[in-house]
C-alpha cells in the first residue's frame, strides 16, 4: 500500500470509521458512513474555513471493527508491513477542552489474530524537528513527552480501563485497570516500538488477549485512543468524552472473536530469598543477620477471576512514605507501597476512611481475591499477622449500568485488645445532564470497654457542567462509630455538617490569550457538636491561573472557626480557635520534561498560635538517564520545624538502575541507597543500604524469581 503523506495544516483528510476486505461484511450503515465521509472530504476541499467549526461524532457512535489477519505484523514502529494493509483505518481526533481539531492529524490502524490485537499510529507533524521524547525507563511515566494510548475497556462497563502509552522513541508505559504488580510474568507483557518518520512519527502496540480480563461472550471492547503533541500542547481524542471526560462517550471496538477464556497458565509464581544485617523479622524484630524466604502466588483460572496467596512477605526493601511538616489537626494519609495491597486494589475500593491498608501490620500470610462477574465486581481480603490479630475485608458492587452503581462492603479486625467490625452500604450515580449523587449509611460494633455499637450516614448531590461544578453534601458521624483499620478523622466523632462547594476549571487553547489554565473554588463548612456546639465553620478560597509562559501562580485563604478535640473521643475542648491564613504558590516550567522549580508560602493563624509555612523544591534531569530533586521546607508554630529532602536516579539501562534519598528532619539524617536489577523476564536482584540515627545500619540483597 502506498503511504501519501498529507499536510494536516493545509488539508484536513476525513476518513471512513471503518475499512474492509472482501472478506468481511459491509453493511448499509458502512456504506453510508463512507458515503458521508466522501461528501464531507469534497466539500471540505471546497471550505477550508468550515472544517475549523466540524464537530464529530458523538464518541459513543464511533465503532470499529478489527479485521483478522493470518500473517501477524512486526512490531518495530515502522507501519510498513503487508498485513497492515488489510486494517482498519481511523482518524479525526478531537479536542475535547478546546473543542476543535487537533493541529497535526493522527491515524490509526487495527488489526486482530487468534492471539493480539494490534494497533498502529500515524503521527503526522508539521515540525517533526521538534518532537520530544525524554523518558526512557518503562512503567516510569512519560510525562510530557509526545506520545500516544490506546484505552481499553474490556468488560465494557466503562469502569475498568486499561491505558497502553507510547512515546516517540518506543518507551512503554501502563496502567492497568484494578491494579497489577509491575513484573512481566505476573502482570503479562505487550509490545510497543516507535520511529521517527518523513511526516513526524508512528508507533505500534500488540495487545495479548491473555493479559485482558474479559468474560467468555464479549464481542465488543470500549476503546479510545490518545495523542499529547509536547510542540502544540494538545491532549486530542478519537472519541470525543465531553469537557466533563465522560466514559460512556468511549467509542466501540466491536466484532471480536476472543481466545478460549480458560487459561492455559493460570499459575504463577514469584518466590524470593532475602539475606542481610540488622533486619526487621517478620515479628518486627531486629536481627543482627537475617535469612528467609517467602513467596507470592497468583492464580487466574479465568480472565475474569484472579486470586493472590502472599506467603510471608518481604517489607524491610519497600521505602517509607514520607509525608510533609505542614500543620494539620489529624493523622495525614500515606501511600501504602506493599505490593500485595496494590494487586487489585479498586476492588476493595478508594475510600480510605473505611478501609486504610496501612492500618494493617506485616503479617505472615495474605490472600486476597477478585472478579468481575457480569455486572457484579467483587473483592476479599484476608491477612495473618503477630498477636494473633487477623483482618479481612470484602467488598461487592452491582455496577447497575454505566452510570450508577450500589454496593456493600465488610470490614472486619480481631486484635487482642479490640474485635471490631464495620457494615457500609453505598450508592452512587450520574445523570447524563450532569447531576450526580452518592450516598453512604455505615454500622460499626466495637467490642471492648471503650467502644460499643454506632452509625454514620453521609450524602451528597450537586451539578456538573462544562466548566463549573456545584456540591451539597451533609454527614453525621455517632459518637461511638468507628471504623478501626479506616483513616478516619478523629475531630469527626460525635459531630454531624451541612456544607457546599463550587469550583471552575477551563483549559484554553495553546497561544491564545494570555493564559493556558483557570481555575477556582469556594467551599463552605459548618460542622457542630451533637450537643449543638460549634465545631468547624469556615470558608476556604481559592483561585490560580497557569500562563502560557509555563508559569502557575495560586492564591488562596482560609478562614474557620475549629473547636479541638478533648481528651475522649467524641469530646470538644472548650477552646474555639479562630484560623485563619493566606497562601500563595507559584510554579515555573510546568509542563516540562527537563526541569522545573517552585514555592509555596503561608501566612497566619492556626491551632491558637501564630503560623508560616514555606516550601521550595527543583527538580532537573541533567541527562536523559538522571535525574535530582530537592526539596526543603519549614514550619513555625509554637516552635520551628525543618526538613529536606534530596533524590537522585540514574537508569544505568533498561534493566538496571541505582537511586538515593537523603531527608534531614531535625538535625537527623536518613539515608537509602537502592540499586535493582529488573529484566522484564528472569531473576531481578535489589541491595539496599539503609542508616538512620535511631537503629543500626542496615544492608539488605533480595533475589526474586518469576515463572
Amino acid at each position: 500500500m502506498k503511504l501519501h503523506i498529507f499536510k494536516p495544516t493545509t488539508v484536513i483528510k476525513y476518513t471512513a470509521e471503518t475499512k474492509t476486505r472482501d472478506c468481511h461484511q459491509i453493511n448499509a450503515s458502512t456504506v453510508k458512513n463512507a458515503l458521508t465521509c466522501i461528501a464531507m472530504c469534497l466539500f471540505t476541499l471546497h471550505n477550508p474555513a468550515w472544517a475549523q467549526d466540524y464537530n464529530p461524532l458523538p464518541g459513543h457512535t464511533r465503532s470499529l471493527f478489527a479485521p483478522y489477519t493470518v500473517k501477524s505484523p512486526v512490531i518495530d514502529g515502522k507501519v510498513d508491513d503487508e498485513p497492515w494493509q488489510d486494517a482498519a483505518v481511523t482518524s479525526n481526533f478531537w479536542l475535547s477542552a478546546e473543542q476543535r481539531l487537533p493541529t497535526d492529524r493522527t491515524e490509526v490502524l487495527i488489526l486482530r489474530d487468534e492471539q493480539h490485537l494490534y494497533f498502529a499510529f500515524r503521527c503526522y507533524d508539521s515540525q517533526p524537528e521538534s518532537i520530544v521524547a525524554n523518558k526512557t525507563r518503562r512503567d516510569a511515566g512519560l510525562g510530557y513527552d509526545d506520545k500516544i494510548s490506546v484505552e481499553l475497556d474490556s468488560f465494557h462497563n466503562y469502569r475498568t480501563i486499561s491505558t497502553y502509552s507510547v512515546n516517540a522513541q518506543g518507551t512503554q508505559n501502563d496502567a492497568i485497570s484494578g491494579g497489577r504488580a509491575r513484573k512481566i510474568e505476573w502482570k503479562g507483557d505487550w509490545k510497543g516500538a516507535a520511529v521517527r518518520t518523513e511526516y513526524g512519527w508512528s508507533a505500534e502496540i500488540a495487545i495479548p488477549f491473555s493479559i485482558l480480563n474479559y468474560h467468555s461472550e464479549s464481542r465488543n471492547f470500549g476503546i479510545n485512543f490518545l495523542r499529547y503533541q509536547n510542540r502544540t500542547d494538545e491532549l486530542s481524542r478519537w472519541s470525543d468524552v465531553t469537557l466533563q471526560n465522560k466514559r460512556e462517550k468511549m467509542g466501540v471496538l466491536s466484532g471480536l472473536e476472543l481466545p478460549d477464556i480458560s487459561k492455559q497458565q493460570p499459575w504463577t509464581f514469584m518466590p524470593y530469598l532475602l539475606a542481610g544485617v540488622n533486619l526487621l523479622n517478620i515479628d518486627g524484630e531486629a536481627r543482627n543477620r537475617l535469612a528467609y524466604a517467602g513467596a507470592d502466588i497468583r492464580y487466574e483460572p479465568r480472565p475474569n477471576v484472579t486470586g493472590v496467596v502472599s506467603l510471608y512477605p518481604d517489607f524491610n526493601q519497600l521505602e517509607a512514605q514520607v509525608t510533609d511538616i505542614d500543620f494539620s489537626y489529624t493523622e495525614k494519609f500515606r501511600t501504602d507501597p506493599r505490593p500485595f495491597f496494590q494487586e487489585g486494589s479498586a476492588y476493595f475500593g478508594s475510600d480510605r476512611s473505611y478501609f486504610y491498608s496501612n492500618r494493617l501490620p506485616n503479617f505472615y500470610v495474605g490472600g486476597k481475591s477478585f472478579a468481575q462477574i457480569g455486572k457484579i465486581a467483587t473483592g476479599g481480603l484476608l491477612t495473618s499477622a503477630p498477636d494473633e490479630r487477623w483482618d479481612g475485608v470484602f467488598r461487592v458492587v452491582n455496577q447497575i449500568d454505566a452510570l450508577h452503581s450500589a454496593g456493600v462492603m465488610l470490614v472486619a479486625t480481631h486484635r487482642k485488645e479490640l474485635d471490631n467490625q464495620l457494615v457500609v452500604v453505598q450508592m452512587d450515580g450520574r445523570e447524563p445532564g450532569g447531576l450526580f449523587y452518592d450516598l453512604d449509611v455505615a454500622y460499626s460494633n466495637t467490642e471492648n470497654k471503650d467502644f460499643d455499637t454506632g452509625g454514620a450516614a453521609r450524602g451528597s448531590i450537586g451539578l456538573q457542567y462544562d466548566y463549573w461544578t456545584v456540591e451539597g453534601s451533609s454527614d453525621y458521624y455517632d459518637k461511638e462509630y468507628f471504623p478501626a483499620d479506616g483513616l478516619f478523622k478523629d475531630d469527626r466523632y460525635g459531630t454531624k455538617s451541612l456544607n457546599a462547594s463550587a469550583g471552575y476549571y477551563r483549559l484554553l487553547a495553546p497561544g491564545q490569550g494570555l493564559f493556558r489554565e483557570i481555575s477556582g473554588s469556594v467551599s463552605l463548612t459548618g460542622r457542630d457538636t451533637m450537643d449543638g456546639c460549634r465545631q468547624n465553620h469556615g470558608i476556604w478560597i481559592d483561585g490560580s491561573v497557569e500562563l502560557h509562559q509555563q508559569i502557575k501562580v495560586l492564591l488562596s485563604y482560609y478562614d474557620a472557626h475549629y473547636r479541638p478535640v478533648g481528651d475522649e473521643r467524641g469530646e470538644f475542648s472548650d477552646n474555639l480557635n479562630h484560623d485563619y491564613y493566606w497562601a500563595t504558590n507559584l510554579d515555573f516550567n510546568t509542563r516540562s520534561n527537563i526541569y522545573g522549580y517552585g514555592a509555596y508560602y503561608a501566612d497566619g493563624i492556626l491551632g491558637g498560635g501564630d503560623y508560616q509555612y514555606f516550601t521550595g523544591y527543583l527538580w532537573v534531569k541533567p541527562t536523559i538517564n538522571t535525574s535530582f530533586k530537592v526539596s526543603s521546607e519549614q514550619l513555625e508554630n509554637f516552635d520551628t520545624f525543618n526538613q529536606t529532602i534530596v533524590n537522585l536516579g540514574w537508569d544505568i539501562t533498561n534493566q538496571d538502575g541505582i537511586v538515593a534519598r537523603y531527608i534531614d528532619s531535625e538535625g537527623d539524617g536518613y539515608i537509602r541507597v537502592a540499586y535493582r536489577h529488573t529484566p522484564r523476564a528472569g531473576v531481578d536482584y535489589f541491595a539496599v543500604f539503609d542508616e538512620n540515627p535511631f537503629t543500626d545500619m542496615q544492608l539488605s540483597v533480595k533475589a526474586v524469581w518469576s515463572f
